[in-house]
């Protein structure tokens, strides 16, 4: 029996990408705060259902325009980071660094903070022996809040560091700044162990 395969939505893929080149276009032109649902599909040039068909509302574009590029990002909390997918999403910013800066310098930014911090909090999440010295959530914003802060001063004058230098940094900065965060948890429920133990010891040295 043959297996039937399903055909990828070539013409869906199309739309989306449509959409969201018009929704790019308009935050350099008008600013993510001043565009409107009506004005991408205009853009786009596709009617009003069919954006809802592919997306909630323009901080649903958004989304699912940053995760791909933000998510190289996020696995620097743990050892999966590629090295060469940061590097590639740290040029893909300078490339599109107008772009950047106008998410950056508007109120888009806390969209930014907020859809990396949940693909933080999401890896962060699955190391499970490690305790949080504070809620998990509160970890992921401090780390993206630090990434992002750290990719803006760079694209400002890209010139002070190379891409290997600013990726370097910002795998062994996020790292320890999560181990800081996670590894005081664990060293908390082990060390009260070490002052009972002496003074158990120090009392048996007592009676004798």
């Amino acid at each position: 029996m043959r297996m039937l395969t399903r055909k990828p939505d070539r013409r869906g893929e199309r739309t989306r990408r449509a959409l969201m080149d018009a929704f790019s276009e308009l935050v350099l032109s008008v600013g993510y705060d001043r565009l409107t649902v009506r004005d991408v599909i205009e853009r786009a040039k596709v009617g009003r259902s069919t954006f809802y068909e592919h997306f909630d509302d323009k901080q649903d574009v958004l989304r699912r325009s940053v995760a791909p590029v933000l998510a190289p990002l996020a696995a620097t909390v743990t050892n999966a980071a590629a090295p060469a997918a940061l590097d590639a999403m740290i040029a893909h910013f300078h490339d599109h660094r107008r772009l950047l800066r106008a998410f950056f310098d508007g109120p888009a930014r806390a969209l930014l903070v907020g859809f990396l911090a949940e693909l933080i909090e999401d890896r962060l999440d699955r190391m499970r022996d490690a305790a949080p010295l504070i809620p998990l959530p509160m970890i992921a914003a401090q780390l993206a809040e630090a990434q992002l802060g750290l990719i803006r001063a760079w694209i400002d004058d890209p010139q002070q560091c190379d891409i290997g230098s600013l990726t370097a940094a910002l795998t062994a900065s996020t790292r320890a700044a999560a181990a800081a965060l996670l590894r005081p948890a664990l060293q908390r429920t082990s060390e009260p162990n070490i002052p009972r133990a002496a003074s158990t010891a120090a009392a048996t040295a007592g009676r004798r």
